[in-house]
């Protein structure tokens, strides 16, 4: 019996799925296995970790190709634990280049990744370069005040990094045949190769403004002099201002500096390609780390529908799966037929408080079954399949046969007699 299946690998902070799909051609009738990777990367894998990282997943996926080409590869979004995988695997290696060995055929990016995309773009731009200079601000008071780079500052700086992030959507838009920047509204005829799947982008709308929250920039007191050094500046007290309280105001504020990197997190996160597949009456969804905004945005927009299978939005965090009548969109209370529900997350091992969240873990786990990779902590990667299986179909109603009665001329009974009145 054929199947499709959602291989899930775990390379602990980030993201890697191979899913692997039967793919008939209703005109000849063969059928192709047809591969879609989605990301691989790992937010604290970069060049010198490639090798225990990257290089089971890539040589795995090579394996299941088995020497055809990969179909599609799908960059949900710019965050490092999603796009640097195959930058930093490909030539140190493999002998040759990745681009060789994959064979690659189509790319889905998103539309804020196209090299033009900007200046079709003005007020996205704006979003994007005060976001910079702020990220740049950030850093630079992390980097003179170290001891407050606690618990997640350091993962966050470092998957927001937009110059490796640059290096890495560079690579991945010369490595296919054809590169295609897909959002919600975008054209999918010619961009894969599928027969009989159907697939369709939900998010994110091709202009990214409409995920940019408001940057509240506090005073980190930075001083940049000529030359490019900066320092940080420490004001004293005005004259008649309590020392300790003046310096607890400060200290207060500049706990704001959190909440602007989160900003900047969430901003990239929201920007992800969602989309579904479809396959032999089974519906998957692919949610990349789309955050609250995007999922009100796909609401409003009226794509959300009832899906099979859902990889968890941002490795379970309690902002990547919404709630309320959203998740009733997706994961109805009561299941439309009898197939089974199903959920992965792609977990990791990082300092990020509160991922996976135990609440949405819960809130999923009442719908359907739920998988992650912290499940398998050993195993390289975490399978889910999903069979061609007869959908049972109601029973026809049977009417009994109702013997006709032949009648002779009008008005005569076979018999020859005068019907009666």
């Amino acid at each position: 019996m054929e199947a499709l299946r959602v291989r899930t690998y775990n390379v602990r902070f980030g993201d890697a799925l191979l899913v692997s799909v039967p793919d008939r051609d209703g005109e000849t009738g063969v059928t192709t296995m047809r591969h879609v990777l989605i990301d691989v990367g790992n937010v604290q894998a970069g060049e010198g970790g490639a090798d225990t990282v990257f290089h089971p997943v890539l040589e795995d996926v090579l394996k299941e190709l088995k020497g055809a080409p990969l179909d599609l590869y799908v960059m949900t979004h710019e965050h490092l634990d999603h796009v640097q995988g195959l930058f930093y695997a490909d030539g140190r290696l493999y002998e040759g280049g990745l681009k060789e060995r994959l064979k690659l055929r189509h790319a889905w990016l998103t539309a804020s990744a196209a090299p033009d995309y900007y200046e079709r773009f003005p007020e996205s731009e704006k979003q994007l370069t005060a976001s910079r200079a702020l990220y740049d601000d950030i850093r630079e008071y992390y980097r003179l005040r170290p001891e407050a780079a606690r618990d997640a500052v350091p993962s966050f700086l470092l998957n927001n990094d937009y110059r490796k992030t640059a290096e890495c959507v560079k690579y991945l838009r010369s490595l296919a045949e054809q590169t295609h920047y897909v959002h919600r509204s975008a054209p999918l005829e010619g961009t894969h190769p599928f027969k009989e799947a159907k697939l369709e982008v939900w998010a994110p709308e091709e202009d990214t403004s409409e995920y940019y929250g408001r940057f509240t920039p506090v005073a980190l007191g930075l001083e940049r002099k000529a030359g490019g050094e900066v320092s940080l500046h420490v004001p004293c007290p005005p004259s008649g201002v309590d020392a300790s309280a003046f310096y607890n105001l400060l200290t207060w504020r500049r706990r704001g500096v959190g909440d602007d990197l989160l900003a900047i997190d969430r901003a990239a996160n929201n920007t992800s390609i969602v989309f579904s597949l479809e396959w032999r009456g089974w519906r998957l969804l692919f949610a990349g780390d789309a955050e609250l905004r995007s999922w009100k945005v796909m609401k409003k927009k009226g794509v959300l529908k009832p899906v099979h299978f859902l990889k968890v939005s941002h490795h379970g965090s309690h902002n990547g799966t919404p709630d309320g009548d959203i998740f009733d969109a997706i994961l109805p209370a009561r299941s439309g037929d009898d197939r089974r529900r199903c959920a992965v997350i792609s977990s990791f091992e990082g300092t990020y408080s509160g991922i996976p969240h135990t609440p949405t873990n819960q809130r999923l786990e009442s719908r359907c079954e739920l998988r992650t990779t912290v499940d398998a902590a050993d195993a390289p990667f975490v399978d889910l399949t999903f069979e061609d299986v007869e959908v049972p179909r109601a029973t026809p109603r049977v009417r009994r046969a109702v013997p006709v009665r032949n009648r002779g001329p009008r008005g005569h009974s076979r018999g020859g007699g005068k019907k009666r009145a």
